[in-house]
């Protein structure tokens, strides 16, 4: 123990405990700041698709275009939007679901952490009433 303790001072591993506790924070600094912009730009999304389906009958020609305008709308933002659940209705709402992983330095890292990383955020959007 004590050849251990000559290797590894207990300042040198307190440092290394905050610096790690530092990076931490920063990540999850990171993962709030894009829980909180991930619903503005898959509702963008949503929006560019729901533009689409107004303009045509519900079937499945208009929920590819409009998926498809969903996901070049949201390809700036690095955003994916699934295809699964992707829902046109006949009024021209559209339920789409967008998912984007947060950009950090350690929590990427750790499998542990792949469920707070990764934003999944479903939402159901009217057309915009004016073009």
């Amino acid at each position: 123990m004590r050849g251990l303790l000559s290797i590894f001072s207990i300042r040198g591993l307190i440092a290394v405990a905050a610096l790690v506790l530092m990076v931490l924070a920063v990540d999850a600094g990171s993962v709030v700041l894009t829980r909180m912009s991930s619903h503005d730009d898959v509702q963008q999304a949503g929006y560019q698709a729901a533009a689409v389906a107004k303009q045509g009958p519900a079937t499945r020609r208009t929920a590819v275009d409009a998926l498809s305008a969903a996901e070049r709308d949201a390809e700036p933002h690095d955003i994916t939007v699934s295809s699964k659940g992707f829902t046109i209705y006949p009024d021209g709402r559209v339920k789409l679901t967008g998912t984007k992983t947060a950009p950090t330095l350690l929590m990427k890292h750790v499998a542990a952490f792949d469920h707070l990383i990764h934003v999944r955020t479903t939402l159901t959007v009217a057309p915009l009433p004016f073009d």
